[in-house]
Parts: structure tokens; sequence; C-alpha cells
């Protein structure tokens, strides 16, 4: 028994731990949470003091509750964005309640809540939609829902495709957003393929933007952009901070892009997703003998709910947590197509050759310049002591055959590397042609 006592001992004392995390994420979350406010009054305007208002989120039951003050104002902060409904209740006027509505992050609304004098038995319901004035601050932006984020199409699911949704928001394309190939924009960590914008933000540049994610520093300051992803089906919504006059933002000259990513409610709930592109899917690409490998694979997935340890805690109502992962595959060959020697070049032939050669053996001082004597007819004679120059691109295309790698090596002449081909490593396959650059005068 005393065994079983601290099994569960342990247990609690952790869960107290986790909870104390918990807790504390409201307060480093402020500028991704939501706040509301109001003032009660009764039929004639007058405020009204002490009045109970309750605030409910529609997806987790969890209620937070305060009063108006003497001058009849209520406020909520550190909302988690969501659905919530609103209570007021007063001692001789009729309860009011306000039908579900949306706090949306970074929001401040305000309600007011005119009573009327009555029971508090009797229940009135009213609108939220016409009631939810923005009036506490001079903020523009625009908020991107759960809905658009999961359900517009994104290539290789980077979110900031979404940006461009936003008024004022313009897609930049500068050389700096290839930069790192593999890491994309700026070294922004990007999946291979995918398509994505930093952009400008009512005219400024697209290198001042600031990135929140949680109400966390997500800012990459090298970069200028988000320092890691957050994945897409773990998102609930953001929003694009256009003018900033609060003072909890700063140190930036164009837009705030303010990320919050989902979280648990009292029904268990997740997604898994799978998106595939395959050389199997392609049609051959022109000259090429065989399909190259192409091998795509985006998947993941994310489940949310009540924390639940049985015997121990049952968190429905009060605790929730959200997890999400995202791998990434990768894999795809690169060919390339040069040139090389026909068998009747290759023996010196080079009379379908426009242009006339020369002997570079025969070189001579003339004046200023030099002159050299024609091959006549653009036929090399066999008797030519240059063979290294005709061996090497032989050696090249036997190679090529196999896949090998071509390079200009000690066997081969140093006019041979300076003009017959590339004195570089060099990927070949193997395809005739009419004609081969050669020196001339």
């Amino acid at each position: 028994m005393r065994r079983s006592g601290g099994v569960l001992g342990f247990w609690r004392s952790a869960l107290c731990a986790g909870l104390l995390v918990l807790v504390g994420r409201p307060v480093l979350a402020q500028l991704s949470s939501a706040s509301l406010n109001g003032v009660v009054r009764d039929p004639s305007g007058a405020v009204v003091a002490n009045a109970s208002v309750g605030l409910r989120n529609v997806d987790t039951t969890v209620e937070r509750s305060t009063v108006s003050n003497d001058a009849g104002n209520y406020t909520f902060q550190n909302i988690t964005p969501g659905r919530y409904t609103l209570k007021v209740t007063a001692s001789g006027f009729k309860s009011k309640q306000v039908s579900e509505f949306v706090l949306a992050v970074s929001q401040n609304a305000t309600i007011d809540i005119p009573l009327e004098v009555g029971s508090q038995i009797d229940m009135i319901t009213v609108e939220a939609g016409a009631e939810q004035l923005k009036v506490s601050t001079a903020d523009l932006g625009t908020v991107i829902a759960t809905r658009q984020v999961n359900d517009l199409p994104l290539n290789g699911r980077n979110f900031t495709q979404l940006l461009s949704l936003t008024p004022g928001v313009a897609p930049v394309s500068v050389s700096q957003n290839s930069m790192g190939g593999r890491d994309g924009g700026f070294t922004a960590p990007i999946a291979v393929g995918s398509a994505f914008i930093f952009p400008a933000v009512n005219g400024q540049t697209n290198r001042s933007n600031y990135f929140l994610a949680d109400g966390l520093n997500n800012f990459g300051t090298f970069q200028s952009t988000y320092a890691v992803p957050p994945i897409v089906d773990a998102i609930q919504e953001f929003k694009v901070v256009s003018h900033t006059d609060s003072a909890e933002f700063g140190s930036v000259l164009g837009g705030v892009v303010n990320v919050v990513t989902k979280s648990g409610t009292n029904e268990p709930h997740g997604t898994a997703w799978e998106y595939v592109r395959n050389n199997i899917f392609d049609s051959q690409p022109a000259f090429a003998a065989t399909n190259p490998a192409f091998r795509q694979n985006q998947f993941g997935a994310s489940f949310g709910g009540p924390v639940w340890i049985p015997k121990v805690y049952n968190g429905r109502n009060k605790t929730f947590f959200f997890a999400a992962y995202q791998g990434f595959r990768y894999t795809r060959d690169s060919t390339e197509n040069i040139l090389v020697p026909t068998a009747a070049q290759l023996a010196g032939d080079l009379s379908d050759f426009p242009t006339q050669i020369y002997n570079p053996f025969t070189t001579q001082p003339s004046g200023s310049g030099f002159t050299r004597d024609p091959f006549p007819g653009n036929q090399i004679p066999a008797s030519l002591p240059e063979v290294g120059c005709r061996v090497w691109p032989r050696t090249a295309q036997s190679q090529a055959a196999t896949g090998a790698v071509a390079t200009c090596t000690s066997s081969a002449p140093a006019w041979c590397c300076r003009h017959s081909m590339p004195a570089r490593r060099a990927r070949i396959t193997p395809r005739p042609v009419s004609r081969i650059w050669t020196p001339h005068r």
C-alpha cells in the first residue's frame, strides 16, 4: 500500500509540475492572445456596477468571470483565441447572454451590454455581430482563420503563401529568395520545391517583417524571416498586423506575422496526411533514356484532446494537449545532356563542320597577331602527333555509356583540355551531334 501511494504521489507531483507550465503559458503568450472589454448599462444609459460577467469557451467549456467596476467597465485579458459566449447578470435586471462569437489572435474586442429591468430568472439572448466593436486600438491587420489555413491548397505546405491574402501585402521575388538552394529564401528552413513568399507589407522591404509563434519570438535575426516553420495542420489562425501602433509590437518597419497554434478541446480530434510526388506520375523528359527517379513524400499527423491519466487525473473541462509531427523525404536524380563527337569526328573527319579549322602546331607570329595553316577539307590527318586529343573524347564517350564521370587528366594534352572539352567534372549523357567546337583563326 505504501508503494502504491508512493507511485501515486510521484504522478501527482509530475502532474503539478506540468500544470505549472500550462498555467504559465498565458503570461508568455500575451502577444498571441485576445482581450475583451465593455460597459454594462441600464435602460437609461447609466452604468451598472458590480454586475457579474462570465466568459465561456465553447470548445473547452472553461469559464472565466469578473465584475464590472464603479464605472460599469469589465475586462478580460489573455484570452486564448477561439469561440466564446458571454453572460451578464445583475441584481434587479434580467440576465443577458451574448451568443457565440469569435475572438481572434491579437484582437481587442469591445462588447457593451445594455440590461433591462426585471428578474434575473429571465434570460435575454442577443447576437454578438452587431455589438462587437473595435474601438480600443488603432492596429490594422487581417486574421487568416482555421478554415482558410486548412482548406486552401499550398504547394509544399508553407503557410507564408497565405500572407498574400492580407491587404497591403505584395509578394516580392528577389535573388535572396533562392539563396541557399535547399534551405530556401534567405536561408530560412523551407522544404525543397515548396512555394513560399516573404512579402513586402505596406511598401516596406520584405526584410522588415517580424514573426511570432504563440507569443514567443520566432524571428530569424540573420534571415529576417521565421526561425521555425509551423506545421500547417497545427496552426489555428494567424494575423498579419500591417499597422502597428500598439506598444507590444515594435522592432520592425513592416508587418508582424502572429501565429497561434491549436490547443486541445474536450473532444479528441486529429488529422493525418500524406502528399506524394513521384516520377511514375510524370512524363519522360525529352532525350532521356529513362525517367529520372523522383520521390517526394510529405507526411504527418496531429492529435489533441483532454489530458486523461487513468485513476490519476481527468483533465476534461480543465487541461488539454495538442501535438503534431511532420516529415519530409526528397530524392531526385539530375541529368544533363552535353554534346559529344560523332564516330567520323573522332576519326578526324570534320568536313561537316561549317567553319574552317586550323592546325595549331603551325602557329607562327605575323605582325601583331599570328597565322596558322588550315586543314584541307577540315580533315585532321591521322599522322598528326596529338593523338591524345582524340583518344580522350573516345574515353569520355565510353565512360558516359556506363554513367562514369569524365575529367581532363594528365593523359590528355593541355590543348585538348582547353579547347576540345571543358576541363571540369561533368555527368555525360552520350548523344551524337554533327559538330564539335574547335579552335579557329
